[in-house]
């Protein structure tokens, strides 16, 4: 067997380097466009970010992350509304949808407790939810009798 010649090892090391320039690049301009989105570095925001937000124009859906204020349900129908709070600011939330069956278990062990994550709209009083989730307590509690 001959050796290549010793002129094609640099052209072969310099189409490696700019292929992996190339690519690296390419990771990083991705990288950089998906940060750069809106909502890309947190899945929702409390409600307290949700009230700064709703002071932007534009409408956008939001995911919104917070305890159910005790005894704020009113179920109408199919329509249900509630409070949410983060522990500063409480937001009353409506939709339209069935609740989850994890959401009325829960306020019926332990109503102090239910954590849902809903995604909508604010309109700057009421959060109008396409979709609630209820967070699924570690553990539900037996009522006492």
């Amino acid at each position: 067997m001959q050796p290549a010649p010793a002129s094609a090892d640099p052209k072969r090391r310099a189409k490696f380097l700019i292929g992996g320039g190339a690519i690296l690049l390419s990771l990083i301009a991705l990288v950089a466009w998906a940060l750069g989105r809106p909502n890309s570095t947190s899945f929702f925001y409390t409600p307290t970010e949700v009230v700064a937000l709703a002071a932007a124009p534009g409408g956008d859906e939001y995911r919104v992350n917070g305890k159910v204020i005790p005894d704020s349900v009113a179920r109408d129908g199919l329509t249900t509304t509630f409070q949410i709070s983060d522990g500063k600011t409480a937001m009353e939330l409506t939709t339209d949808r069935p609740l989850p069956d994890v959401f009325w278990t829960a306020m019926a062990n332990d109503s102090s407790e239910v954590e849902v994550v809903a995604r909508g709209r604010y309109d700057g009083e009421i959060f109008l939810a396409s979709e609630v989730l209820a967070k699924c307590p570690s553990k539900f509690k037996a009522k006492a009798a």
